[in-house]
């Protein structure tokens, strides 16, 4: 099997919208399974089509043995044989809690070989299931020799993450079935929680899912909208352009900005947008508001505001959670068409208040009240659901509410909402305090366009549309560039001697990450200036002092990380 090109296929948009699909659905019915026959149908019938596979197998652990439970595969394999636990790849993945990827199996050691001899299978991955231990495994089948795709293994990984889950809820349900008649007050209380417990799993396993499919699709969409945003950039830039043609690129300029705003909300909800936490100072952030909520409420909605004046500072992005509290005024004016008051409270809140998934330690309490038309119980329900929303068609996104609830939890706050109809919505949101107080660093200024400093820039990107609209912004601000397809690529022509003034590289690339060359380039480089640009997570994971821009950019966001970059390798 070619793996780039497997890689290819499965990562397709609508190829890997339809493999989430199917995820989903199988996660949905994992959900609801009863049994451990149920579990091992619902894997046998789905597991082959979410990951591309030629064949898969379901095996269970029994006493030292593995036990080939269930199978779909385009030819029979082991279904209903027993093996040395020790001696088979699903008793190693099970043993060691670990995913096993064979690229050849008849090159490795550890694959017992007359077993495999007869079959179709040349490559594949062993994906354990269980917590604390593994009890269970789900083995991918491929006819050709290749390392199965990161994408197939990361969707076979979340359906066992589902299965374990599922695997438990069936040990319960057994459980419960033991209970004698004496207990049948209790069982029935158990059953009521049990069934409550469940409907969550399947909330938080639907949104999981979900979220993961808004992430990449929000990642793609960023890819897409880079190089539009950046010739569109170039274009305005130029001295000689008719009056017709800027009308067109501002408009379109424009559009991009609001899809770009789009894309943001959408990470947020999916909790993975890229923040810059840091300690914000709460009555300024608010108070610092005021006009600007006056002039977006209107007249006929009063302002109030109660901010204690001993108030900590809490852990935040200043810019997200002034998005967060625009959007909240703004779900508050709409829900008081005739006119009514908006108050916003901050304080510590005590701790008898805090909801129970409010993990341990020091909160601060933000409060948006109205006097609205409220919600009823279902509208309630449903209120953070992505594109759930009670305005007329083309009055709103129904992103509002579950940007908000997606940023709080990313900072390790919850939000409430308390409503009921005719009387008004209260919406509380919880920040941990933070434990510095907020530094007052000068503010970096981009280069001069045309003064900008001599040099080459080393691009690295995977997409070859965003590294070329990276190329040219950087053209247009007098540097001269490099391109490089990969982080390996661009480690090769370090070595060969590119002597770059900056390397500036995306993050989520196949093999080595941005991330990890940064890592790389710092310990074999300290002096060469790096930048990460990237449109989804995981930077989180770097020093806080590696320069960062967001896609999509303009020159100016370029500029200034530049500067940003440069400035740290001098100071």
């Amino acid at each position: 099997m070619d793996a780039s090109r497997a890689m290819d296929d499965i990562n397709a948009p609508a190829l890997l919208a339809e493999r989430w699909s199917l995820l989903a659905s199988a996660i949905e019915q994992l959900g609801s399974a009863r049994s451990l026959e149920d579990i091992v149908e619902i894997l046998r019938s789905s597991a082959r089509r979410i990951a591309g596979a030629d064949g898969i197998t379901v095996v269970l652990r029994d006493n030292g043995q593995c036990h080939y439970v269930a199978e779909d595969a385009k030819a029979p394999l082991w279904v209903g044989l027993r093996f040395p636990r020790d001696s088979c790849i699903s008793g190693i993945a099970m043993r060691d809690r670990k995913v096993v990827l064979i690229p050849d199996v008849m090159a490795d050691p550890r694959v017992p070989h007359a077993a495999y001899e007869p079959t179709f299978v040349r490559s594949m991955a062993m994906i354990p299931i269980g917590a604390p231990e593994a009890v269970a495994a789900i083995g991918a089948y491929w006819s050709d020799t290749g390392t199965p795709s990161a994408a197939a293994v990361a969707l076979l990984h979340t359906l066992s993450r589902a299965a374990t889950t599922a695997l438990e809820n069936s040990r319960l349900l057994a459980s419960l079935t033991e209970l004698n008649g004496a207990l049948e007050a209790r069982v029935v209380e158990r059953t009521a929680q049990l069934e409550r417990t469940q409907e969550m799993a399947r909330q938080s396993q639907k949104m999981e899912t979900i979220g993961q499919l808004t992430g990449h699709v929000a990642h793609d969409f960023n890819n897409l909208l880079t190089p539009i945003m950046g010739s569109l950039d170039l274009i305005l830039a130029r001295q000689t352009i008719t009056d017709g043609v800027l009308r067109s690129v501002n408009v379109a300029m424009d559009a991009a900005e609001r899809a770009r705003l789009l894309v943001q909300r959408l990470l947020a909800f999916a909790r993975r947008q890229p923040l810059a936490p840091s300690p914000v100072d709460l009555r300024d952030l608010i108070l610092g508001m005021r006009n600007l909520l006056a002039s977006s409420l209107g007249p006929r909605i009063a302002l109030s505001f109660d901010v204690a004046s001993d108030l900590p500072q809490a852990m935040g992005d200043r810019h997200q959670l002034e998005m967060a509290l625009l959007n909240l005024a703004v779900n508050a004016r709409d829900a008081m068409p005739e006119g009514g008051i908006l108050s916003i409270l901050a304080d510590r809140g005590e701790a008898s208040s805090r909801p129970e998934t409010l993990a341990r330690g020091d909160y601060v309490r933000v409060i948006v009240r109205d006097d609205g038309t409220g919600m009823d119980k279902a509208t309630l329900a449903r209120a953070v659901e992505p594109f759930f929303s009670t305005k007329d068609m083309g009055q709103g996104t129904g992103l509002g509410l579950s940007m908000v609830d997606g940023l709080v939890a990313q900072l390790g706050g919850t939000l409430e909402i308390h409503s009921t109809p005719a009387t008004g919505t209260t919406v509380i949101f919880w920040l941990p305090v933070a434990r510095e107080k907020a530094a007052t660093p000068a503010p970096v200024q981009p280069a001069p366009e045309d003064d900008a400093p001599p040099g080459t820039v080393l691009v690295v990107d995977d997409e070859s549309r965003v590294r070329t609209a990276t190329a040219s912004m950087l053209n247009a601000l007098g540097y001269d560039t490099v391109e490089a397809g990969s982080a390996i690529e661009a480690l090769d022509q370090l070595d060969d001697g590119l002597d770059p003034a900056i390397v500036i590289t995306d993050h989520l690339m196949p093999g080595m990450t941005g991330a990890e060359l940064v890592l790389r380039l710092r310990e074999e480089r300290p002096g060469l200036p790096v930048m990460i640009i990237s449109g989804y997570q995981g930077v989180d994971l770097l020093a806080p002092d590696v320069v960062r821009v967001s896609k999509p950019f303009r020159r100016a966001h370029l500029s200034a990380g530049i500067a940003a970059a440069r400035e740290k390798i001098m100071a």
